[in-house]
């Protein structure tokens, strides 16, 4: 039925499919994993598209969309062996997670649950898992969000040590979103004993300092802690307005005071319906609001990350975007940093020129490092303006985030550009032939 529906209104086949198989997901974790859909007709059998599916994607040179990506998974997942040499696999498995990186939108939803449910088939995880591994273990990597989420859905020892070990990683973004996936994964019940002891360590030592993104992320894991291993946290948190914070947000599950969240949320859905042409007079869509509301201030990360998937693959998308800028670019860290993390995924929308002057502007070096962010994860390329902008920024900056944040928009946008900076210290370097390597942007056709 879904994917009829999309013929009907003329998506690109699966993206309802995959956004569809992901709610179920993160709406339950416990449930079992969506049923399986049937790709093949009485013309194609199923071991047949496997074949033809696995041949394409193990050549560098043939395209892959998203749609063919989760074909091949689901119809791999209707067998309980698959016998492939180990060769195969590694170059299947490394191309996809290549892809997952490079790719936004319905494109990488797509994709993301292709990989999802590889990784929860006992004879594709093993290969997934080390694909996972190589990307995340380079010094220099960049992108590791979805990729690390894909850990949420695997229960074993290992990934469980793997996610505490990221937690004290050299390298801030993996760090960072280590945070988020132990989250996840304390939610599921995967840490356990000496583990969760690590754990709630690491949330003492994340509370001492908690800021930007890593405020947000911390607050996450705080909801989801077992009741003894939270009030044991709990209990060394000497500043009061934080305190309050954590006891709210894991009470209310929301990041902000309700009635703050549910009177934004109306604003920026209201406006967004206002813009969106419809074919009749409507009254004010509910479920808009409510997945604006969990878009922004969920405190779940990967809650609000499934409610931006929705939006995005919805007519609402694009004015969603714009509404969120103002809030993007307010007074408040705390507030912009949610507002820019729902842009990066909703895409820049029409506002794509004011992304880029607030890219441009060094008065506020948290708002230009999220811009510059924005414009390397919209999934486009720069334009010469905006391309010579970026180069002059990266170039002139002092700001070691906005500098990377500069190589992600020229690496994704402009790699043409990237010859242009060997001025910089040698990590700046490094990071800039990382995104040599891992090439531009990608986008399926159509």
């Amino acid at each position: 039925m879904v994917r009829a529906y999309e013929q009907a209104i003329g998506l690109p086949d699966g993206v309802l499919l995959a956004a569809q198989r992901s709610v179920l997901r993160v709406s339950d974790p416990t449930t079992p994993a969506p049923e399986p859909v049937a790709f093949s007709d009485a013309d194609s059998a199923p071991d047949k598209l496997v074949s033809e599916l696995l041949e394409q994607a193990a050549d560098s040179t043939a395209p892959m969309v998203g749609a063919d990506w989760l074909r091949l998974a689901v119809e791999v997942t209707r067998f309980e062996m698959v016998l492939l040499p180990k060769s195969t696999w590694d170059t299947v498995c490394r191309r996809l997670v290549n892809e997952l990186a490079r790719t936004v939108g319905g494109d990488r939803l797509r994709r993301y649950e292709a990989a999802v449910t590889l990784i929860s088939h006992p004879v594709a995880q093993r290969h997934v898992v080390n694909a996972l591994g190589d990307w995340l273990i380079d010094p220099h990597v960049q992108v590791v969000s979805p990729l690390l989420s894909l850990l949420h859905h695997v229960r074993n020892e290992a990934a469980s040590k793997l996610v505490l070990r990221l937690l004290d990683a050299n390298a801030r973004p993996l760090n960072q979103g280590a945070v988020q996936v132990a989250a996840a994964k304390s939610a599921r019940g995967h840490f356990q004993g000496v583990a969760l002891a690590l754990l709630e360590q690491r949330a003492i030592r994340e509370l001492v300092t908690p800021q930007g993104q890593s405020g947000i992320d911390i607050l996450d894991l705080m909801s989801c802690l077992p009741e003894s291993s939270y009030q044991r946290v709990l209990r060394s948190v000497r500043d009061a307005q934080l305190r309050g914070r954590v006891e709210s947000s894991r009470e209310t599950h929301c990041l902000l005071p309700a009635e703050v969240a549910r009177t934004l949320s109306r604003n920026i859905a209201a406006q967004a319906q206002s813009v969106t042409p419809m074919l009749y007079a409507a009254e004010p869509d509910l479920l808009l609001h409510r997945l604006v509301g969990e878009a922004l201030f969920h405190v779940h990360g990967a809650r609000r990350s499934m409610a931006t998937s929705l939006l995005r693959v919805s007519p609402y998308g694009p004015a969603v975007s714009d509404a969120c800028l103002s809030l993007a670019s307010g007074d408040s860290e705390f507030v912009g940093a949610l507002a820019w993390e729902a842009i990066w995924q909703l895409g820049t929308g029409t506002r794509r020129d004011d992304i880029a002057r607030l890219a441009a502007d060094e008065r506020r070096p948290w708002v230009q490092r999220r811009a510059l962010t924005c414009l390397g994860s919209s999934g486009t390329t720069l334009d010469t303006e905006e391309a010579a902008r970026v180069v002059d920024t990266t170039l002139r900056t002092t700001h070691r985030g906005v500098r990377s944040a500069g190589l992600l928009a020229l690496g994704t946008g402009a790699p043409g550009s990237l010859g242009r900076m060997d001025s910089l210290p040698a990590e700046q370097r490094e990071i800039a032939n990382w995104w040599l390597r891992v090439g531009p942007a990608l986008a399926d056709a159509g």
